[in-house]
């Protein structure tokens, strides 16, 4: 592990002491601020191409596209947040280097959260965000990226895709998706020692929320229970730090044996969705393969 990912690391212990208090117990949602808003970009990002809005299943979606965005090339984005949070400036530094390393023009989907929706109210926001960039005449290479709980609901759509036979996407970038909502491996429980920011507990709570009575097992809300069979090439980020290790390897793995092709980067000692650390090694080496995988997806997943 670099320098930098061990002081990062060092510094998540020490600042997110209050979040792993919040995230440890299942109350945690009674105490969610329910003013709580996406965080605007930042004005650099305005200042490098033309960042719009428009209103989607009445919900606010921002598109940006970059002076140097390569015409055709579209990412959505789905952000993370535990179902519960929504974007904030992390998300926007993640958002702009898979810009600058796939040119794509990006929209950037915040779906309703958790407690005042579920993914009822979700899905169809999601999936109108998504048939409309893909509809888009000048749509010539699509891909859909998320980070988290934006990794499950990329990964899900993914498969509602597949199930409805609508157009499919080029390519699926995953940051740490959290593919298995019930948090019932055992893994993840012990992992989470080494965690510097999640709690299975309040995930768990997060994820019954969100289901709103469905079974935790449904595909639609544990991606690794579906057989992976396919689906688009996928390129998953994961840190070994994080509880959501063992379960998305175990999706990679599962997804190759059903014919999906597959690249499954770990940083050993990552911690969750560790690109976001731009500012380190293993982020940048995380970027350099983003920028391969968009030149040609199935060659970086063969």
């Amino acid at each position: 592990m670099s320098l930098l990912m061990k002081l990062t690391a060092a510094a998540l212990w020490l600042t997110a002491g209050s979040t792993r208090r919040d995230l440890s117990g299942s109350d945690y949602l009674q105490r969610v601020d329910p003013g709580r808003a996406p965080v605007s970009a930042p004005s650099g990002m305005i200042g490098a191409g033309e960042l719009t809005e428009s209103t989607v299943e009445g919900r606010r979606v921002w598109r940006w596209e970059p002076r140097d965005h390569e015409a055709g090339r579209e990412l959505v984005y789905f952000p993370g947040g535990g179902f519960v949070n929504p974007l904030v400036t992390a998300h926007w530094l993640i958002i702009r280097r898979l810009q600058e390393q796939t040119k794509a023009a990006i929209t950037i989907a915040q779906y309703p959260l958790i407690p005042e929706h579920t993914i009822h109210d979700a899905r169809r926001f999601v999936d109108a965000v998504y048939d409309d960039v893909a509809a888009r005449a000048t749509t010539r290479q699509l891909f859909v990226a998320g980070d988290s709980a934006g990794g499950n609901v990329a990964a899900t759509l993914a498969l509602r895709i597949r199930d409805g036979g609508r157009r499919m996407p080029d390519g699926l970038v995953l940051l740490a998706p959290w593919v298995e909502v019930s948090m019932a491996n055992p893994g993840a429980w012990s992992r989470q020692r080494r965690d510097p920011s999640l709690r299975c507990a309040g995930l768990r709570a997060a994820a019954v929320a969100w289901a709103a009575g469905a079974s935790l097992d449904d595909p639609q809300l544990s991606p690794l229970r579906d057989s992976g069979a396919g689906l688009p090439p996928t390129l998953l980020f994961q840190g070994g730090r994080d509880v959501f290790h063992d379960d998305v390897v175990a999706l990679a793995e599962k997804w190759r044996s059903a014919g999906t092709r597959v690249r499954l980067v770990v940083a050993e000692d990552g911690f969750h969705v560790y690109p976001g650390a731009f500012w380190t090694r293993e982020a940048r080496d995380a970027y350099s393969v983003v920028r391969e995988f968009a030149a040609d997806p199935a060659a970086v997943t063969r």
